[in-house]
């Protein structure tokens, strides 16, 4: 059966089983991993085996496993329908069936696949361009970052006790993987000097910026309120926001130059919708995976020893998501959004936590992304109210997304206002 009937047969499969091609995707990973129920992990692929082919192959079949199951609405309703032993033996059908995806959940597998990637990229840096067709096929770590971001999906959905935690836990806790990836998204997010450069200045000003925040309200206290009336008779509030709470090296004479824009990534100013597919499932899988080492990362690591990122770095983490979770509120998400959002927005809020507790960010790195944007309090609190009392309780996703802007990202409006 090729790929196109596994699809279209989907729809008619029982509630109570699981759809063929998420069997062959459970069947390709247990041939590949020589696994089979009740035996002992092998700990590697099989012999000759080609990984960029294997992950090619599962990326395919897990994402017409998410099609079928984005359309599980009336699988939901049935399922509550259903007697407390029906519910169970589906229960336990799922379980046996997630056992499957066991191998994937080891550091082995990843590890593996990282060391793939290493190889075909030395062997690609060796060969001539006029070769490279011959690597189109290989592996690359955005491949990798694909294939664990489909898996996770497939996890959150599938799994009815844990979820995606076996396989969050094994990311977050493989040496090195968190800070590859986001090497690769700081390669891209962050190409200019103006980022490096500012950041070198707030690390080397980092217990200044701490000493300063407190005083922070009164000292611009004044400058926001003008601010405000400027909202409400429609004039222009760049010349009202040039302070500059770290010590920054701008000028305090660039009337043109807001400091407060280094915090505006721009390649996030249109939210998950102008992040370039190939990179959209390394940033879900990077918000994902390093929100969950969050919630067990003690300060000692995070501030004084600085791992697994380094305070400046902490920083663009920080305004990256700060800046994709505001956009992508106010710009509205579709469904296939949700994944990413959800993460962003849990990642962001356990940044921002820490920085409550102990700043290591400028006050402007969260006001940033809304500064020019962001509606009056007032307008942003009537309409997330209307909406809110228009929304039925099972269907988050119609939420209006600038109602979502102040229960999301409250710390984007000045305390002033």
């Amino acid at each position: 059966m090729d790929m196109s009937e596994l699809v279209k047969s989907e729809i008619l499969v029982s509630i109570k089983a699981i759809p063929p091609v998420g069997w062959s995707l459970a069947n390709f990973i247990c041939l590949a991993t020589g696994y089979e129920n009740n035996s002992v992990d092998s700990g590697s692929f099989n012999q000759g085996l080609d990984c960029a082919l294997y992950v090619h192959v599962i990326v395919t079949l897990a994402e017409s496993l998410l099609a079928c199951l984005d359309n599980i609405e009336w699988v939901k309703k049935k399922k509550s329908l259903q007697t407390d032993a029906e519910s169970s033996t589906h229960d336990s059908l799922i379980m046996s069936y997630m056992d499957q995806f066991r191998p994937v959940c080891q550091q082995w597998h990843l590890t593996s696949l990282l060391a793939s990637v290493n190889r075909d990229a030395t062997n690609k840096a060796e060969t001539s361009i006029s070769n490279n067709l011959e690597y189109l096929g290989k592996l690359d770590l955005c491949d990798v970052a694909l294939f664990y971001s489909n898996l996770l999906r497939i996890f959150s959905a599938l799994s009815p006790i844990r979820g995606s935690l076996p396989v969050l836990n094994m990311l977050s806790f493989t040496p090195g993987f968190l800070v590859r990836l986001w090497g690769e998204l700081e390669d891209s997010f962050f190409s200019g000097d103006k980022h490096m450069s500012d950041n070198h200045t707030s690390e080397n000003g980092k217990h200044k910026a701490s000493e300063k925040i407190p005083k922070q309200p009164s000292k611009d206290g004044a400058n926001k309120w003008v601010s405000v009336f400027h909202k409400f008779t429609g004039k222009s509030q760049t010349a009202t926001d040039c302070s500059d709470p770290i010590g920054s090296h701008s000028a305090p004479s660039g009337v043109n130059l807001d400091p407060s824009d280094v915090w505006d990534i721009e390649p996030m100013r249109h939210g998950p919708q102008g992040i370039p597919k190939s990179l959209f499932a390394t940033l879900h899988l990077f918000c994902a995976t390093y929100s969950h080492l969050l919630l067990v990362l003690d300060d000692i690591e995070f501030y004084e020893k600085q791992v697994p990122f380094k305070l400046e770095q902490q920083r663009r983490i920080a305004s990256m998501l700060n800046t994709l979770v505001y956009n992508g509120l106010s710009h509205g998400n579709g469904h296939h959004n949700r994944p990413l959002m959800d993460s962003a927005v849990r990642c962001l809020h356990l940044m921002y936590e820490r920085d409550c507790r102990h700043p290591f960010c400028p006050p402007d790195l969260w006001l940033s992304p809304a500064r020019k944007s962001r509606p009056p309090v007032a307008v942003a609190t009537r309409t997330h109210e209307i909406f809110s009392a228009n929304l039925r309780s099972d269907d988050s996703s119609s939420s209006s997304s600038v109602g979502s802007v102040i229960t999301m990202t409250p710390h984007v409006f000045p305390f002033q206002e």
